[in-house]
């Protein structure tokens, strides 16, 4: 396995930063539509929904997908980056963070498919009408947020320590 040190370099701050904007545009997209039911309102048992929805998103979403897998294999790779690495890696530090290029097969393959079905979830709920759009999009403002916030974290936490976390980060088998 790969060195585990971690020391800040421009590549690893450019993966680390493009992987937030990345998330904070997914929230950007969302908030609006989250934020309706504080102008339209909604039933008792809507708050409900609301909040519990939130909540799921939270622990499901933040907790497990971004604080336990996502953000610390996002904060590994990019701890990989530094001057000796190809070119392409520095510039597409965002994407090789991500493990879309680089990484083993499975990887790549959850990586890609994790997207796409991102996007098609986006496309059904797109579609849904008011509060029921409100109410998931919310869920998904919680967790992007819970997941910008531990991908930060996890990095500074990596930077002051001075080692990665202990994650594999999921490089392709050499030769």
């Amino acid at each position: 396995m790969p060195k585990r040190q971690a020391t800040l370099s421009a590549a690893s701050a450019w993966a680390i930063l493009g992987v937030l904007a990345f998330l904070f545009n997914g929230v950007r997209r969302v908030i609006p539509v989250a934020l309706q039911p504080f102008s339209q309102g909604l039933s008792p048992l809507g708050w409900v929904a609301y909040g519990l929805t939130a909540l799921f998103f939270a622990y499901a979403e933040g907790y497990r997908g971004f604080q336990l897998r996502f953000s610390p294999l996002v904060v590994r790779r990019a701890m990989l980056l530094d001057r000796q690495q190809p070119l392409l890696r520095q510039v597409l530090a965002p994407a090789y963070a991500m493990a879309f290029f680089h990484a083993s097969r499975r990887r790549k393959v959850t990586s890609y498919g994790l997207i796409l079905g991102i996007m098609a979830v986006v496309a059904v709920v797109k579609r849904l009408p008011y509060p029921y759009r409100a109410i998931l999009d919310a869920g998904v403002c919680v967790g992007l947020s819970w997941g910008m916030c531990a991908t930060a974290l996890i990095y500074v936490a990596a930077l002051r320590s001075g080692r990665a976390p202990d994650v594999d980060p999921c490089l392709p088998q050499e030769p």
